[in-house]
């Protein structure tokens, strides 16, 4: 019975692959971030990745710069992208129906494919005095762009410390990261969270332009409990030589995620995989980030189901059992 249903899945499976490359091209839009973030790169680095053979699989790569994660998942629910990078943890929140969908599971987001680490950073002035996380009672902070991991990250940190809106001043005015790091050089807020790959170009030009520190982000054991997603991690000081910090710097980091929902189709999604595995030495080329991904951690922190097709091709290739 169960060679019977294999053979037939197969069989439907395989005639719609040739439907679909008999068709018109297939646009997949590509959900990433502000153009200065580390959402971006990623998203130019997967639609780089789809091109090389697109002529033949007909799926065309459109990257479009959003408001980040949250964006990218309610318009991949919606059909606008078929594609989202985002965080892991906001992956979890989307599916589970926490936070920004508080009460509102998205059960219909699936999985791709895990990525590449981001590292989640607290920067500082060096003229702020800031030495530890405490230290930025008084201060003038940034917790990042609404919308994006980073708002979220920064302010489950915060309320790990114990501090609040009345012990801190947030800046909510800026609109992108580009706008927070020319305030940071301006002296007009004195720190702010990022939760990004590494290196990023605007963070590396930061950091020799203007005397930042980066702040050791340790004791938050409360989110580790609540989402599974998060890492103890080191950044070491060579990604950012430049910054006045002596050693590596003590945070957490969260995996960097493909999401697409449970209607795209079976062919799409088995050739997105394909495509991002089977060019894996090439993706690892186009940004230092991915250097050291592996398939098996890019199997792993897929909190929302991984989509039927994308599922058909690590089953096929032996990476799922």
């Amino acid at each position: 019975m169960k060679k019977l249903f294999y053979i037939t899945f197969l069989i439907v499976f395989f005639s719609a692959f040739t439907c679909f490359a008999q068709n018109k091209v297939i646009p997949v839009n590509i959900g990433t971030g502000d153009n200065k973030s580390g959402l971006y790169p990623i998203g130019i680095s997967i639609g780089k990745i789809l091109n090389i053979n697109s002529k033949i699989h007909k799926l065309q790569p459109n990257v479009k710069n959003t408001e980040g994660d949250v964006y990218n998942i309610d318009n991949v629910i919606n059909g606008d992208l078929m594609l989202g990078v985002v965080s892991a943890d906001v992956q979890y929140r989307a599916y589970k129906g926490l936070g920004e969908w508080e009460g509102m599971p998205q059960y219909d987001l699936r999985s791709i494919i895990s990525l590449s680490p981001e590292y989640i950073q607290f920067i500082a002035r060096e003229a702020s005095k800031i030495k530890t996380l405490v230290d930025i009672k008084g201060k003038k902070i940034n917790l990042g762009l609404f919308g994006e991991g980073t708002y979220l990250n920064s302010q489950k940190i915060l309320s790990s410390y114990g501090l609040d809106n009345y012990t801190v001043y947030f800046d909510n005015t800026s609109t992108s990261l580009q706008d927070i790091v020319v305030k940071m050089q301006d002296g007009r807020i004195d720190g702010f969270f990022i939760t990004s790959i590494v290196p990023l170009n605007t963070i590396k030009l930061l950091t020799e332009t203007t005397p930042v520190r980066f702040i050791d982000i340790t004791g938050v054991n409360k989110l580790f409990l609540e989402y599974p997603q998060y890492k103890i991690t080191t950044q070491p000081k060579s990604i950012y030589p430049k910054a006045l910090n002596p050693n590596n710097t003590k945070t957490i980091s969260v995996m960097t995620t493909l999401v697409t929902s449970s209607k795209t189709s079976n062919y799409a999604a088995y050739i997105i995989a394909k495509e991002i595995v089977e060019n894996l030495s090439i993706l690892k080329r186009l940004h230092p980030a991915f250097k050291d991904m592996n398939i098996k951690e890019m199997l792993q922190y897929n909190t929302a189901p991984i989509h039927p097709g994308a599922m058909r091709y690590y089953m096929d290739k032996g990476l799922i059992n």
